[in-house]
């Protein structure tokens, strides 16, 4: 038997590995036929309290094994951390796949964003052939989401679901199924394959695990961490006309320092969650900062933590107006006015990278 929320095998020896729960427990609510929750899943349901378990998905070669009895897959993608939730590693594996993209969250945008324009976006991004193949949701909106199903009905009867941890999987496919699994904002709560049947459809759609990564900002902080940190609404911007050597920091984990050899000072924006802290100042007090306040001022992470404990690393960019800088799974930077020189600190794994805006920063 499986656990109805995250798809683990039950079983009643061991806490720390998935499906777990007491025995006693199990037969209390077979006999009361009563939904049966692994321990972890039903403290995220009635608690919202992640406990972790020991678990390794191998997702490069169980995804390979999974994709011979499917035809369609369904990738969803985070259009807030587009980056990192799209990979390379991932659609080489899809190849000679028939590949549906769902670009989740778009309610985190500013409303200014049309879906036009972030279609068109993601279609210069992924290069596919078929525009139709993008389709644009808020699963927390309910935006979007009966068009997608009418077009999956129309290839086929059965999908395979996939997509990295935190893109929104089991809040997607709990708004179009007929059963819920555990939704929780904690990364990795999928840890089975699921079967799920469509509303009022014949189509059956398969959830993967979360493919877990580690080059995100998101990847270092822990579970109630992650929790604070990860949008639920509207993505906070703020615009920075710094002068001189000034220094600009994204929570305590990402740090721009500002270079410029012109006239005109630089202009950006800045977005990120709501719980993210920026904060400009001069570049001789940024150091110390880094290494006094972080995770107490300047957050993430979300407690007093010790700069000696990460490795850091730093990448010079040289950005142009049009163009924003994206830090993968803490949010992006936006240029109004260039070009101008970005040194930027991280810790060695996160990625960054360069892209054409997303967000036009003349809104």
């Amino acid at each position: 038997m499986k656990c109805s929320g995250c798809g683990a095998n039950i079983q009643f020896e061991d806490p720390r590995k998935p499906g777990y729960i007491p025995r006693e427990v199990f037969e209390k609510r077979v006999e009361e036929g009563k939904e049966i929750l692994c321990q972890r899943c039903f403290k995220i349901k009635h608690y919202g309290k992640l406990e972790p378990v020991e678990y390794n998905w191998d997702f490069k070669n169980q995804l390979k094994s999974y994709l011979g009895g499917f035809e369609v897959v369904l990738w969803v993608i985070d259009i807030f951390d587009f980056e990192s939730t799209y990979r390379e590693d991932i659609a080489n594996i899809l190849k000679g796949k028939k590949i549906v993209y769902v670009i989740n969250k778009i309610d985190l945008l500013p409303k200014a964003v049309t879906v036009k324009e972030v279609k068109e976006w993601v279609k210069r991004r992924i290069r596919t052939t078929n525009p139709e193949d993008i389709r644009v949701v808020s699963a927390e909106k309910n935006y979007g989401l009966r068009s997608l199903v009418k077009h999956l009905i129309k290839l086929t009867d059965k999908v395979l679901v996939i997509g990295v941890t935190n893109v929104g999987k089991s809040s997607l496919l709990n708004k179009i199924c007929t059963h819920e699994n555990t939704i929780s904002p904690f990364p990795g709560t999928t840890l089975g394959i699921l079967r799920r049947k469509a509303r009022d459809a014949n189509l059956y759609l398969y959830d993967t695990p979360g493919i877990m990564t580690k080059d995100r900002i998101l990847d270092l902080l822990d579970p109630d961490c992650q929790k604070r940190i990860l949008p639920r609404g509207e993505l906070s911007r703020r615009t920075f006309k710094p002068r001189g050597e000034r220094t600009v920091f994204m929570g305590g984990l990402c740090r721009f320092d500002i270079k410029y050899e012109t006239e005109l000072s630089p202009i950006f924006l800045l977005f990120s969650s709501k719980e993210v802290v920026f904060h400009e100042t001069k570049r001789k007090r940024a150091d110390e900062l880094m290494k006094n306040r972080l995770g107490d001022f300047l957050k993430p992470p979300c407690n007093k933590s010790r700069y000696e404990d990460f490795k850091w690393k730093k990448e010079t960019f040289i950005l142009k107006e049009g163009e924003e800088l994206a830090v993968a799974g803490l949010g992006w930077l936006s240029v109004r006015r260039g070009p101008f020189i970005v040194e930027v600190t991280v810790p060695e794994n996160v990625k960054l990278a360069v892209r054409e805006a997303l967000v036009n920063p003349k809104r």
